[in-house]
C-alpha cells in the first residue's frame, strides 16, 4: 500500500513489494510527517526472521530521531548533535538485534539481520543527514542527473574499488549489516538540501534488477509524479525477474 505525507518543506512517497521470487516481504519502510524522517530497512535471514530485524531497526532509529529536539541547536552544533544522534541510534539497533540473535543461541555472524538507509531532513538548517549500513542505497536526482550518494558495504564493491582481476563476487555478500555482530560502523554524513532535488532510497531488490540508466529514465519520464515513478520502478524490477523484495522511497525537496 502506498504511503505518503505532505509538509511545508517536502513531500515523500514510499512503497514496498514482495517481488516474484520470495515467499514474504522482509523489508520495512518509514515515512514520518512531523520530523521528515525517511528510513528503509532490507531484512535478511529468511526463516531466521529478517522482517523482525528490519522492523526492529526501523522502529528504533525512527523513534530516536523523532525524540531528538534540534530546535535549540545552532548550525555549528549539527555535527555533534544530529550526526551523533543518528550514529547512536544505528549502533543501538544493531546491538539489540545482535543480542536477540544471541538469546536465540545463535553464534556471531548468524541469524537475522538488516541493512538500513535513510534520510533525516533538517528544514531549519536546509540540510539532510544521509545514513546507511549495507547495500541499500541513496541516490540524488537533481537537474536531470542521477548520483549515487552511498557506497555499498559489499564484497562486490570492495572488488570494484580494488580493481581485482579475480572472479567477480556475488552482489549480495555484505561486509556490513545490522545484527550479525555486536558492533557496526555506519556511514553518516551531512548533505545540503537543494530546492527541486529528489532523494531516492531503495533496497537492492531494485538496483540489482534495474540499472542506474533505467532508473534515471523512469525518473525523468515521470518527473511530475512521484507515485507513478515508484510504481514504474517496482514494475520494472519485477519484469526483470523480481528476485528480491523491492522497496523504494522518493523524497521531493
Amino acid at each position: 500500500m502506498l504511503k505518503h505525507f505532505l509538509s511545508i518543506k517536502c513531500i515523500g512517497y514510499g512503497n514496498t513489494d514482495t517481488g516474484r521470487s520470495r515467499e514474504h516481504n522482509e523489508d520495512n519502510i518509514r515515512l514520518n510527517q512531523d520530523n521528515t524522517v525517511f528510513i528503509l530497512a532490507d531484512g535478511m535471514g529468511g526463516h531466521q526472521a529478517g522482517e523482525v530485524a528490519s522492523k526492529m531497526a526501523a522502529d528504533m532509529i525512527e523513534n530516536a530521531l523523532i525524540n531528538h529536539s534540534s530546535s535549540k541547536a545552532t548550525s555549528s552544533d549539527v555535527e555533534f548533535s544530529e550526526l551523533s544522534t543518528v550514529t547512536s541510534a544505528i549502533e543501538a539497533a544493531n546491538l539489540k538485534i545482535s543480542q536477540t540473535n544471541n538469546d536465540r543461541g545463535l553464534r556471531k555472524g548468524k541469524g537475522m539481520g538488516t541493512t538500513i538507509v535513510g534520510c533525516w531532513y533538517l528544514p531549519d538548517k536546509k540540510m539532510s543527514v544521509i545514513f546507511h549500513v549495507g547495500d541499500s542505497r541513496a541516490y540524488s536526482y537533481f537537474k536531470q542527473e542521477l548520483t549515487q550518494l552511498t557506497t555499498d558495504h559489499s564484497l562486490l564493491q570492495l572488488w570494484k574499488d580494488k580493481c581485482f582481476d579475480g572472479d567477480k563476487p556475488a552482489a549480495n555478500v555484505l561486509t556490513k549489516a545490522l545484527g550479525p555482530y555486536p558492533e557496526v560502523a555506519p556511514d553518516v554524513s551531512l548533505y545540503p538540501a537543494r530546492k527541486g532535488e529528489k532523494i531516492l532510497l531503495c533496497s537492492d531488490g531494485l538496483n540489482t534488477m534495474v540499472s542506474d540508466e533505467k532508473i534515471f529514465d523512469i525518473l525523468i519520464h515521470h518527473e511530475n509524479s512521484a507515485e507513478t515513478a515508484i510504481e514504474q520502478l517496482i514494475i520494472e524490477a519485477n519484469q526483470a525477474g523480481g528476485e528480491d523484495n523491492i522497496s523504494v522511497i522518493l523524497i521531493k525537496l
